[in-house]
């Protein structure tokens, strides 16, 4: 794993806005931070626009975790695409099979999108040091509730 700040983040989520938001959540712990944005994976991984880029950090959006093996298939080609760069699920569906395979499936952070500011920071500087990262609110319910 990295253990460095990612300085350049590719946001991939249907809402505009959030690319911005966490870029400036970003920037107050990392100025030289550059967030690009994009509406789909399908986008990222096709256009021509992010041919030979490479990215320290992918911020996914995950709408629902009903097919988590096409999730696992998803981070597979962005990291193969943008330079294995570190991936953070951002997503307010909880899956607790997510948490348990993280490690294997290259999964680097999964923070629940209405987490606060500070949570967001909590997941940048715990992958700044090379560190999996699990929001506050996903970690009491796997450990609440587990698989079950």
């Amino acid at each position: 794993m990295k253990t460095s700040h990612p300085d350049h983040i590719l946001v991939i989520d249907e809402m505009p806005l959030i690319s911005v938001g966490l870029q400036e959540v970003f920037r107050i712990l990392h100025p030289p931070v550059r967030v690009e944005y994009t509406v789909s994976v399908f986008t990222a991984l096709s256009s021509m626009m992010y041919e030979g880029k490479l990215f320290d950090l992918v911020v996914l959006d995950l709408q629902t975790s009903d097919y988590p093996e096409e999730l696992y298939q998803l981070v597979a080609a962005l990291k193969q695409r943008f330079g294995h760069p570190l991936i953070m699920i951002y997503s307010s569906a909880y899956d607790p099979v997510i948490i348990g395979k993280m490690a294997a499936t290259g999964i680097d952070a999964y923070v629940h999108k209405y987490e606060s500011i500070e949570e967001i920071k909590k997941a940048y500087q715990h992958l700044s040091r090379g560190e999996n990262y699990v929001s506050e609110m996903f970690h009491i319910l796997y450990d609440e509730y587990g698989q079950k």
